[in-house]
């Protein structure tokens, strides 16, 4: 077990014990991305760019986003609604919690994944136009076993908040390596009797054995399922949870509008801005599970007990991760050209779209010290219960984002989309940071 996952139980985690955490988190979700690879080569090595694989890859794409805005928020909103709950040491009532939670982000994903698969004969005609009938029919087939995936991606997620809740941190972060290494063995095995759809069934069975084990993690804390969750408990889960899913899902939306605004500049700029994209997202993802996760503890602990302390605290790790984001911005600018070289170049795929890429890439990294601001400010607003501000700072991202994008392209073309995220990123921040000094600033009392 980790030094991060031996935190004491008493409050207030110091920064070395969250710096402590973060580091271990970010290394096991290394670990567990690179798994990621391993799928990708398989796939590749068995069935290359064709049709199978395209018919793959759309059904995995909603289902992964359902989990990613339905339980990825509810794990943000659960950790201090669970450590509300159990203050006191009254651990059946967070238990309590807990399965109402859990029970509620697995209907939610359920629904949503059947009407996917319900109704994706009428929309991936239209999303895909490209593809033929047979396509289509496949991948709708495995949309209907990607449901299974998508649920129990949702319960895993739940019992990761539970575990982060008690900071046990490591588990939740090396578990997903599970899935990629599942899908690959079972193509490897049974690709002669499933197809193409040993994918999906591996994906399931993936997301199973991780659910099961952090699951019973949590029931080795001290949770046991129970349904008799208190009103006012579950009234303060669902309560945080809107917001974020909200914000989540206006923030998602980013992507998707640099990726159609692009297309608008014609042919190769939207791939270009892919290809670009890729390695940043990855290496924001990291960041954002290592930094969001490590503190979010620390800050709800804080906000129950000391908020003067949060506020505190709040600021000297804004400094640190900004002033720790910048040479991480240095070192993507001077890679950049040959990571893309190295990875791209090749065939089709010229000197000329590597120096385009490697531009894209460099503009995108620059975000980096306001991405890594934003994601602690919005924990740090999920914790204080300020609900009205996170949605209304990830509406001022999007407008930014497509204002911004209009004005930047036309200078700089698809480089000047990617160039966009930064002052977007910076100003949501900012709207963020002003919500929670307003809030720090009705805390205080007054002076008669």
């Amino acid at each position: 077990m980790s030094q991060a996952d031996e935190a004491p139980a008493a409050s207030g985690m110091d920064d070395r014990a969250i710096a402590r955490a973060g580091a271990t988190i970010a290394i096991l979700s290394v670990v567990a991305k690179s798994s990621a690879f391993l799928r990708e080569a398989v796939i590749a090595m068995l069935y290359g760019r064709g049709p199978e694989v395209d018919a793959f890859f759309v059904a995995l794409a909603l289902p992964v986003f359902l989990v990613q805005i339905v339980a990825g928020s509810f794990q943000i909103a659960a950790i201090p609604a669970l450590l509300a709950a159990k203050r006191g040491g009254d651990r059946r009532r967070a238990s309590a919690l807990a399965t109402s939670g859990a029970g509620i982000v697995a209907g939610v994903i359920a629904g949503a994944a059947i009407l996917c698969a319900a109704f994706a004969p009428l929309y991936l005609p239209a999303v895909a136009p490209g593809y033929s009938a047979r396509t289509i029919t496949l991948a709708t087939d495995m949309l209907w076993i990607m449901s299974l995936f998508a649920v129990m991606g949702g319960l895993a997620y739940a019992g990761g908040a539970v575990l982060t809740a008690e900071r046990r941190f490591a588990l939740p972060a090396i578990a997903p390596v599970l899935t990629p290494l599942a899908m690959a063995l079972l193509l490897i095995g049974f690709r002669d009797s499933l197809g193409v759809s040993a994918l999906a069934w591996g994906a399931v069975i993936g997301t199973l054995a991780e659910a099961a084990i952090v699951l019973s993690a949590a029931r080795r804390l001290g949770y046991r399922p129970a349904v008799s969750v208190s009103r006012a408990d579950l009234a303060d889960l669902l309560r945080r949870w809107g917001p974020l899913f909200l914000a989540t899902l206006l923030l998602s939306g980013a992507g998707l509008i640099d990726q159609l605004m692009a297309a608008r500049l014609g042919e190769g700029a939207a791939s270009a801005l892919g290809y670009g994209a890729k390695l940043v997202l990855a290496g924001l993802h990291v960041v954002t599970t290592a930094l969001g996760i490590s503190v979010l503890p620390a800050y709800a602990e804080n906000a129950l007990e000391d908020p003067a302390r949060l506020f505190s605290r709040l600021r000297r790790h804004l400094v640190a991760v900004i002033l720790l984001a910048i040479p991480g911005v240095g070192i993507a600018w001077l890679l950049s050209e040959p990571v893309i070289a190295l990875l791209y170049q090749r065939g089709a795929f010229t000197a000329e779209d590597t120096k385009l890429v490697a531009q894209v890439l460099s503009a995108y990294a620059t975000q980096l010290p306001a991405f890594a601001a934003v994601v602690i400010l919005v924990r740090a607003a999920a914790v204080l219960n300020l609900g009205g501000v996170i949605p209304v700072a990830a509406a001022v991202n999007i407008v930014l984002t497509i204002a911004l994008n209009a004005l930047f392209m036309r200078y700089w073309g698809v480089v000047g989309i990617a160039l966009a995220t930064a002052p977007a990123f910076a100003v949501t921040g900012a709207v963020l940071y002003l919500g929670i000094l307003r809030d720090q600033g009705r805390r205080k009392p007054t002076v008669s």
